[in-house]
């Protein structure tokens, strides 16, 4: 299927065609006294189809065609904790964002046919990226992504708000945020609760996956050492958030845990709805010019051959 991205820009060939019928080209290729019906012919219409072509070019036609045959199965908006308390010790060779973004990216690769958007939170959120099925851009993000600590708190509902307006337009039958935190909302007007229940109206569903365990834990300090940092994690409240909406809640003391629990999402949400599948689009504008490059070649050639001649006596005077 041929679609145009930009058909406003049509409307440039209509000054065009009328130029191009309305001014005949008479001196390279015949026309008031044409020699045969080749040249009476070529001589209206070669400008014409000049400038539909370049018209068609500017308006930006594309072939689109299917990427994929029922994809996209369901949409997620991952929303992933980025306060200072992401950088705790489970492990003594991982800390806890190191692991989120290990198992996001399995997670990711295990779902080829699924969208995702990715909101970062931590005073604040942040789409970092719209839904998208460019799995190696996601992938390429979340490699690099990094925690801000000027910005440090947690936002959970200002952040699950975020995700639903990220997925209420989706045309998806299936919708799913996937929650990943270790703390307590501590910043932010919107509560987890009012957050889920605008989730509940738009039929889309939470899974929360609680990090990490309450009481203190190692933080790694930039300079070298280790300090001692107290964490609370409100399972109660994330348990409720999950259930208002029809997900699961997860508990992940470890690594390991986190897995587990991604695992179990990847379980629930299978899915096999049909839905109308992404397209993606190959620009045609390059063959536009190729034809106008075609058009313009006996044109030119003709004018070269006659450049300096004197025009014939059957060329009427302006």
């Amino acid at each position: 299927m041929i679609s145009l991205r930009y058909p406003l820009l049509l409307l440039v060939a209509v000054p065009l065609l009328i130029w191009a019928w309305r001014v005949i080209y008479r001196w390279g290729i015949p026309s008031s006294r044409p020699s045969s019906v080749l040249a009476r012919y070529s001589s209206h219409w070669l400008p014409v189809l000049l400038a539909l072509v370049l018209g068609l070019a500017a308006a930006g036609p594309e072939w689109r065609s299917s990427i994929r045959g029922m994809a996209p199965v369901v949409d997620f908006a991952v929303v992933l904790d980025g306060s200072s308390s992401m950088r705790i010790l489970d492990q003594p060779n991982e800390d806890r964002w190191h692991a989120a973004r290990r198992t996001l990216a399995q997670f990711v690769l295990r779902r080829p046919d699924d969208r995702f958007a990715l909101i970062l939170f931590s005073a604040h959120p942040v789409t970092l990226s719209p839904l998208t099925s460019d799995h190696l851009r996601l992938l390429r993000m979340l490699a690099r992504l990094d925690i801000d600590s000027r910005d440090d708190g947690t936002a959970i509902g200002s952040a699950l708000m975020t995700a639903v307006r990220r997925l209420e337009d989706s045309p998806a039958r299936s919708r799913v945020i996937l929650l990943i935190t270790d703390g307590v909302q501590n910043r932010g007007r919107v509560t987890p609760l009012e957050a889920a229940e605008e989730a509940q109206r738009n039929g889309i569903r939470i899974h929360a996956v609680a990090l990490g365990v309450n009481g203190e834990s190692l933080v790694p300090l930039e300079g070298g050492g280790f300090a001692r940092l107290r964490v609370e994690v409100d399972h109660a409240t994330l348990q409720q958030v999950a259930h208002l909406t029809g997900g699961e809640s997860f508990s992940a003391e470890d690594p390991a845990g986190l897995e587990h629990s991604l695992a179990s999402v990847d379980q629930l949400e299978t899915t096999l709805l049909p839905v109308d599948s992404p397209t993606e689009g190959r620009p045609l504008a390059r063959w536009c010019l190729l034809a106008a490059a075609l058009l313009v070649l006996p044109l030119a050639t003709d004018l070269a051959f006659k450049r300096g001649k004197p025009k014939p006596d059957w060329v009427e005077e302006p």
